[in-house]
């Protein structure tokens, strides 16, 4: 996407709240949660590079600050991200499926859209398919999970391997469009603060905890089930992305009982950091709208 388009009708004047940033208690878990926003709730379920694994949530990303001003954004961090517990204890998609279950009760939410961005995606998907009295419209923003026979990926765990030369630069080659641009750098820079270490590495802990068995990131089991998932979906890939390619994003978009696929140019897997603006096709959506295809 290039320029900055108008807001979707429906946006409120004015600037949009700083989020809170709380820990919520969910059985023996703790779970920090970023909430705020104006409208009807929404869940996020972020990804492998943005909110709560390069970003602790104490202000708006830019796609989630666009969000907000149409909804009431509640963003958990899933275990092992930005000081959540549990990475230990959930041990396959089951378990994580009922964790957010348990997130959605304590945090007094019904059936509500949901967002998911990369890892989140792939959760989202196999909480509509699971607990569909949860879920009223899904929005995945580079999917993972889907299972395509025959297509490799890049290996996303030995991208991010610490390095002692070179920096985050190969990680940035696999998760931006492009890896020397101010989203990328400013997420994942070579030289991170003790802060940015913690988030990032901590949330790895996590992410291995789901997709870390070949193949990464990837379930049969679900890629079967995705006809069983009716609620109304939108799906958003990056075109530079290596993680999600075109084939995988068909996948989905043909496997689900109901779903328009738009593809985002200029970005990669990280689609919720080097387009933004993207997020426009999200709230047209979930006001009632189709996806328009192709956004640049």
């Amino acid at each position: 996407m290039t320029g900055a388009p108008a807001a979707p009708a429906g946006a409120v004047d004015g600037p949009v709240p700083a989020p809170v940033r709380a820990l919520l208690s969910v059985g023996d878990d703790d779970v920090t949660v970023v909430r705020g926003g104006r409208g009807e709730p929404v869940v996020y379920l972020h990804g492998l590079c943005d909110l709560h694994a390069t970003s602790d949530g104490a202000a708006w990303t830019p796609f989630l600050g666009r969000l907000a001003e149409h909804a009431e954004v509640i963003a958990p961090a899933l275990p092992g991200y930005n000081a959540s517990t549990g990475v230990d204890r959930l041990e396959d998609v089951e378990d994580y499926v009922w964790h957010l279950g348990d997130i959605w009760a304590a945090s007094g939410l019904g059936r509500v859209d949901v967002v998911g961005h990369s890892l989140g995606g792939w959760l989202a998907a196999e909480l509509a398919l699971r607990r569909p009295e949860l879920v009223r419209r899904l929005v995945l923003v580079s999917p993972l999970g889907a299972h395509v026979p025959g297509l490799v990926v890049p290996p996303f765990f030995g991208a991010v391997a610490p390095r002692g030369i070179g920096g985050a630069g190969e990680a940035r080659r696999l998760l931006f469009f492009d890896p020397d641009g101010a989203p990328a750098v400013s997420a994942l820079p070579d030289v991170m603060t003790r802060e940015q270490q913690l988030l990032w590495f901590g949330g790895l802990a996590g992410a291995a905890r789901l997709g870390w068995k070949a193949p990464h990131f990837q379930s049969r089991k679900l890629s079967s089930r995705l006809g069983r998932i009716g609620v109304d979906t939108l799906v958003v890939r990056g075109v530079g992305d290596a993680l999600v390619p075109a084939a995988m994003a068909r996948a989905w978009a043909d496997g689900l009982a109901s779903a328009s696929l738009v593809e985002v140019a200029g970005a990669g897997h990280c689609v919720a950091l080097e387009a933004p603006e993207s997020v426009d096709e999200v709230v047209r959506f979930l006001r009632g709208g189709a996806g328009s295809g192709v956004a640049s």
